[in-house]
């Protein structure tokens, strides 16, 4: 992984200051007021979404300390992730900007069905506090690799998924690391994830996510079996955009929860919730 480039020139040095900020242990309140003072975009979501009726009912503020206060740290994780990791997922090439537009939308999906599946079947996957922690984002950075992947294989990133090839998925894949000299978006992910100081839980099921459950070695084949199951799910909608072949692909090997499940209305829950973050982005 030595060769490979982690600088991904959309994602600001503040953003990501504030992520590894975010990841420690002892962060403050003041501490996260101070860097996301120095981001415009990233305080004004913050503001916004402390004064959204969700949170208060008392008079605006635009001070971050009283809207960090409002939000608690879950929600300042979520909006913080998914404001900073959306703008990595743009291109000056309208065509490139494209392709990464629509793995940002199957990784913000992902992660909206996790969380809603989560709160829908509480008892499906036994996790801690840690691995609900985990749940934050997860979604949103399990594609991270495919910008790594931009960024260190300018030439022919947009010939790899041009292409006209009706491939399955396990032929995607392999040919995903042909493509690009032995590395994929899974490894590219980790690395990635590592270097910017992600717990390693996170970098864990990245890097081994397109693995049977049998096979994954980490220390929460729960999480890694949520991100498989909301892959599954993503292939029936408008969100997904690997292929579609072989359609059980994702369940193989995964362990689904015995508990009754509506899945069709957790994804009609998830379609607005999605449809609604991307509105207020526009």
């Amino acid at each position: 992984m030595d060769k490979l480039s982690f600088d991904l020139p959309g994602i600001s040095p503040v953003g990501l200051d504030l992520i590894t900020l975010l990841n420690t242990s002892n962060a403050t309140v003041k501490q996260i007021a101070a860097q996301a003072k120095l981001d415009p975009v990233i305080f004004g979501n913050i503001i916004a979404c402390a004064n959204s009726p969700m949170y208060h009912e008392a008079n605006n503020s635009t001070d971050i300390l009283t809207s960090l206060v409002r939000l608690g740290q879950r929600e300042i994780k979520r909006i913080v992730y998914q404001v900073v990791l959306r703008s990595a997922f743009f291109h000056e090439s309208s065509e490139i900007s494209g392709i990464l537009r629509r793995i940002w939308q199957q990784s913000l999906t992902a992660n909206v069905f996790m969380q809603k599946f989560v709160s829908s079947v509480p008892d499906a996957y036994a996790l801690d506090a840690e691995g609900m922690e985990c749940i934050e984002c997860l979604g949103l950075i399990h594609n991270i690799g495919y910008v790594v992947l931009l960024v260190n294989f300018q030439d022919r990133f947009q010939e790899f998924f041009t292409r006209d090839d009706e491939q399955d998925l396990p032929s995607f894949f392999e040919e995903e690391r042909l493509w690009f000299d032995g590395f994929d978006h899974f490894s590219a992910g980790h690395a990635v994830l590592k270097t910017w100081g992600f717990p390693l839980p996170l970098c864990e099921v990245v890097a081994q996510y397109g693995f049977e459950n049998h096979v994954f070695k980490g220390r929460y084949p729960e999480l890694h079996n949520l991100l498989r199951l909301s892959r599954h799910v993503i292939m029936i909608t408008e969100s997904n955009f690997h292929p579609k072949k072989p359609a059980d692909f994702w369940l193989n090997g995964t362990e689904l929860p015995s508990a009754e499940v509506d899945y069709e209305q957790i994804i009609d829950d998830v379609r607005q919730c999605v449809q609604s973050i991307e509105g207020a982005f526009a």
